[in-house]
């Protein structure tokens, strides 16, 4: 039987863009970005501005979104 494992990503870009989403996701500010690295900055960035905005539909109303 096959059981899928989690692999966590070695791709450290990717980890910042989901650590930075997921950081998004949870209502945090972009000012706290945890990365010195200008590259890794960036990507951080770019994954805090998806996941905040998920945030900011997932706390809107649907019928102030116009659903």
């Amino acid at each position: 039987m096959f059981e899928p494992t989690f692999e966590p990503t070695k791709d450290p870009f990717e980890k910042a863009y989901n650590r930075g989403c997921m950081w998004g996701m949870a209502g945090g500010g972009v000012d706290q970005c945890p990365y010195r690295d200008e590259a890794l900055a960036e990507w951080w960035v770019q994954g805090w501005e998806a996941g905040a905005a998920a945030w900011r539909d997932r706390r809107e109303p649907a019928t102030s979104r116009g659903v």
